[in-house]
């Protein structure tokens, strides 16, 4: 359904599917965009992660493409990050 989103323009296709909803429905709409509205002006938004998640992550990124790069490092995982972390000091 995302994929779909981004070909077509999201305003005509949200009002097209508005326009099915019964008058309840429509509010319930309403209310979840106010919602989401404060939700971002009170900033509870701030953990970094999710905003990247949300903005700028790839969205073609599958756990097997995850998997297939991680298995490309040699010798224990935490053994790794370890070393980085002490190569940064």
């Amino acid at each position: 359904m995302g994929t779909v989103l981004l070909k077509e323009n999201l305003s005509e296709k949200i009002y097209k599917k508005a326009k099915k909803l019964n008058k309840e429905q429509v509010s319930q709409v309403l209310d979840f965009i106010e919602f989401l509205t404060l939700k971002e002006e009170k900033g509870l938004r701030r953990n970094p992660l999710i905003k990247f998640i949300t903005t700028d992550a790839d969205t073609e990124m599958t756990l097997d493409v995850v998997r297939q790069q991680l298995s490309g490092i040699k010798g224990n995982l935490a053994d790794t990050i370890i070393k980085g972390r002490e190569e940064r000091v």
